[in-house]
């Protein structure tokens, strides 16, 4: 047998099962049409009875049954219900996806070019039959710090999802403060209005008796009025509050009705005793300060990596060849001369993308301590507004009291009573703002601090 039938029985079909060992290991591309119409219909029928939400909701807190609707399961239901939450978790897949490649060896090159002369008969018309085999060293020493740098973005990735989980919670807290207040407020103004109607009621008795003016009457009147126009919007209020919920948790808002929301904790909300060790936790812990600290990282790795590439990369690239009888034996070296630059550009870019990546950690480490500190004053300021409140609501109670007791031994008339009621719901009223006020306050606090107070 010839030398050139066995090349063509050992070479050739060795060649094609490499290049079919290849290809088994290729993936293949499967079509995935987004359906607009369907998605639509699909947000449509979004409700809390949804068998696969509620088993969302139950794994998650780990107690079977009906849940009860507070904070934390809706919060539950806006994680599962909104986008944000799959935009940060494709995000983290496309960076851990960038770490596969980052820890991918360099591919060889095969090189064939065999070549027939039809002029050479003997020893045999076959020249350059065989393969040369490239590989790229310094590919080898660049690829820890490119898997450096892939998973220092993974991390930063990952931490977005705890920044979304949270802002996720404070939007849906700050509409459940919304949701609480406006139905504090609701009953509040139709005590109001009622007790309106009741003053009205007795001035216009007395102007028919002779007692009181026309004035009078055409006062109680129109303070009537302003109550009933208080009670109305705050009712529109109430409606657009569970609108606002219905909103953060991305459900329409026909999937809260008949949903019994439990709002205990916002009636009785815990306060925060020591605020200094959580001060230093968030000022070095929180997830987008450690975000921060992940892409600084990526940034350094970028520039070690960049500084790696000055030095040229060296290809070798083992071979034979037969050649007209001749049996060759190839070592191809190639490597590129750094004459005209030394890879400057792309090190000093790296280089001013570590300041930058440094520069926007302390720009976030400040911004975190601006939050604490514009939250923190929030709340210290909220607290004597709701003991001053409190004070004169307790003041209204006990003058109200004062006026039932004279009422009843027939000191004073109808009106006097009502207008001591007036007052008292006046106070409530007050005191129910700067509850709201003190609310908004600890949410902020809780937002900026990464702990949870409601």
């Amino acid at each position: 047998m010839s030398l050139q039938q066995r090349l063509q029985r050992r070479i050739f079909p060795l060649a094609a099962v490499i290049c079919v060992a290849a290809l088994v290991h290729c993936a293949a591309y499967r079509p995935r049409r987004l359906d607009p119409a369907g998605t639509a219909a699909a947000l449509l029928r979004r409700s809390l009875s949804d068998p696969r939400l509620l088993r969302f909701i139950a794994i998650a807190k780990r107690q079977p049954g009906p849940p009860r609707w507070d904070l934390d399961t809706l919060t539950l239901v806006a994680l599962y219900e909104r986008p944000d939450m799959p935009l940060a978790a494709a995000a983290l897949q496309a960076a851990a996806a960038a770490e596969i490649t980052a820890a991918a060896l360099p591919n060889p090159v095969v090189s064939l070019q065999p070549t027939y002369n039809a002029t050479v008969v003997r020893p045999s018309p076959w020249k350059d039959v065989g393969p040369v085999v490239t590989f790229l060293i310094n590919s080898l020493a660049e690829r820890p710090q490119r898997i450096a740098e892939a998973r220092a973005r993974t991390r930063a990735a990952r931490q977005i999802l705890a920044i979304t989980a949270w802002k996720l919670r404070g939007a849906v807290r700050t509409a459940l403060i919304d949701v609480w207040a406006s139905r504090q407020r609701v009953g509040l103004a139709a005590r109001a209005r009622a007790l309106a109607r009741d003053y009205r009621r007795v001035v216009a008795q007395r102007y028919r008796a002779g007692l009181i003016s026309a004035a009078r009457l055409v006062d109680a009147e129109l303070a009537e009025n302003r109550a009933a126009l208080a009670l109305a919007a705050d009712e529109r209020a109430a409606r657009l509050a569970r609108a606002e919920l219905a909103t953060a948790l991305a459900v329409p808002e026909k999937a809260l009705r008949g949903i019994r929301l439990d709002l205990a904790e916002f009636s009785h909300p815990r306060h925060p005793s020591d605020l200094a060790p959580l001060i230093r936790e968030a000022l070095t812990a929180r997830p987008d300060l450690a975000a921060a600290l992940a892409r600084y990282a990526a940034a350094e790795a970028a520039l070690r990596l960049a500084v790696l590439r000055q030095y040229p990369a060296l290809d070798i690239g083992p071979g034979y060849h037969y050649d007209q009888g001749s049996n060759e034996f190839i070592l191809a070296l190639s490597l590129p001369l750094p004459v005209f630059n030394q890879n400057q550009g792309p090190i000093a870019q790296a280089r001013a993308a570590r300041r930058l990546a440094a520069e926007e950690f302390l720009a976030v480490q400040t911004r975190v301590l601006d939050e604490i500190e514009r939250a923190r004053a929030a709340w210290r300021a909220s607290r004597p507004e709701q003991r001053e409140a409190r004070r004169l609501r307790a003041a209204a109670r006990l003058t109200l009291a004062r006026r039932r007791a004279d009422f009843a031994a027939g000191l004073i008339g109808r009106l006097r009573l009502i207008g001591a009621e007036q007052a008292l719901i006046q106070a409530e009223q007050g005191t129910l703002a700067a509850a709201v006020d003190e609310r908004r306050a600890l949410g902020e606090l809780e937002a900026a601090l990464y702990h949870r107070f409601l």
